[in-house]
């Protein structure tokens, strides 16, 4: 987890942090210096040097502006003392005092810089420890998809070759079985279940092997666009608004893709969100956005679906692009891990996350610009 950052607004330099160690240490030291005698020459120069101690705090604790601030602040409080004859005034040489009051400037906007320089490198190495570990869970995550995809195509194959036998052996002997008799309830069934499995089977090959994409010009809005009707009448169902964020800027929708398999991605989320939703009863909302951001050195156009159904258990955030993990009883798993390829295949990756207070789910699609 990162550290946090201080705000940016000027009311933190009146935190009560800082008004403790570094305020007050200020105006004490102020004080001490108008009411000293100027009998007490070295009093006055423990008293100069003291500057430093709430200079230096204010520059650890905000970096440029909190240094800056806190010394234009300490030289406008001593210059009285140091150049008027209010109440004391401080004994020492005047180019002495005016060296004094220009070194709290170098020394809280030096001080200042170093430690905004050293935050943004933190923030830097954070981000660069963020990426490598999206990278490697990636990585794994690949790595997982492909063995088992080796596995499931093999599996796969060995059963297409016994549900053709299967399916040839129907057509011979559908004909034997009379209509309007018991047993001709119970063939029908035995043909549905030939045909379920070779389904079953088709998508297993699809994860196994998916097809390489045939890369043209697409607009992410027309793939939105299309998935969304192509879920209008499930939406309907199960009571759910179908919302699109409009996009300012066009040239942030165009991306060198596969359109086929990108509306299969989106399609594959969109119902996993639609199916959450149906399961809590009282329909609800799935959201489109479309937007470009930046990772490292690289752009993204990124697809964002976010829908308020019930979060996704933290344990299986990681979990749910492998396949054949699914919550629903009658589901097979394979929808987001066939997403999760087609995207990797496009050079993108998907992220999931579940929305703070328990508003939601979100899943991300990240494709290169």
């Amino acid at each position: 987890m990162s550290e946090p950052v201080d705000s940016p607004g000027l009311p933190s330099l009146f935190s009560a942090r800082m008004l403790l160690i570094a305020w007050l240490p200020a105006a004490l030291v102020t004080l001490a210096h108008y009411v000293t005698g100027p009998q007490l020459h070295w009093l006055h120069d423990v008293l100069r040097r003291l500057y430093y101690l709430p200079i230096l705090f204010a520059a650890f604790s905000h970096g440029l502006r909190g240094g800056l601030l806190l010394s234009l602040a300490v030289a406008a409080a001593y210059s009285p003392h140091a150049f008027t004859h209010l109440m004391q005034r401080d004994p020492a040489h005047t180019l002495e005092k005016a060296l004094e009051l220009l070194l709290y400037l170098v020394v809280g906007a030096v001080a200042g810089i170093l430690v905004d320089r050293e935050r943004r490198r933190r923030q830097q190495l954070h981000h660069a420890l963020e990426e490598q570990r999206r990278t490697a869970d990636q990585l794994v995550r690949a790595g997982r998809l492909a063995a088992l995809g080796e596995m499931v195509a093999g599996i796969a194959h060995e059963l297409k070759n016994p549900l053709h036998a299967l399916r040839g052996t129907a057509e011979v002997v559908d004909g034997a079985v009379a209509e309007q008799t018991p047993e001709r309830r119970m063939w029908e069934l035995h043909k549905r279940e030939i045909d379920r499995l070779e389904q079953v089977a088709e998508r297993f090959l699809s994860f196994a092997r998916p097809t390489p994409p045939e890369r043209s010009d697409v607009d992410l809005r027309q793939v939105v666009e299309r998935t969304t009707t192509l879920v209008t009448a499930q939406a309907r169902q199960h009571r759910v608004e179908l919302v699109v964020e409009p996009v300012a800027d066009a040239s942030t929708c165009r991306v060198q893709a596969d359109e086929q398999q990108l509306v299969q991605v989106l399609l594959n989320i969109t119902l996993n969100a639609l199916q959450a939703l149906g399961e809590r009863g009282h329909g609800g909302s799935v959201r489109f956005r479309l937007d470009e951001r930046r990772r490292g050195e690289a752009t993204y156009h990124v697809v964002t679906v976010s829908n308020d159904g019930p979060p996704i258990p933290e344990a299986d955030l990681e979990r749910i692009f492998d396949p054949f993990v699914t919550s629903k009883p009658e589901g097979a798993g394979l929808g987001l891990s066939i997403a999760s390829r087609i995207v990797e295949g496009h050079g993108g990756f998907i992220e999931v996350r579940n929305l703070g207070d328990g508003q939601g789910v979100e899943l991300e699609v990240w494709l290169p610009a």
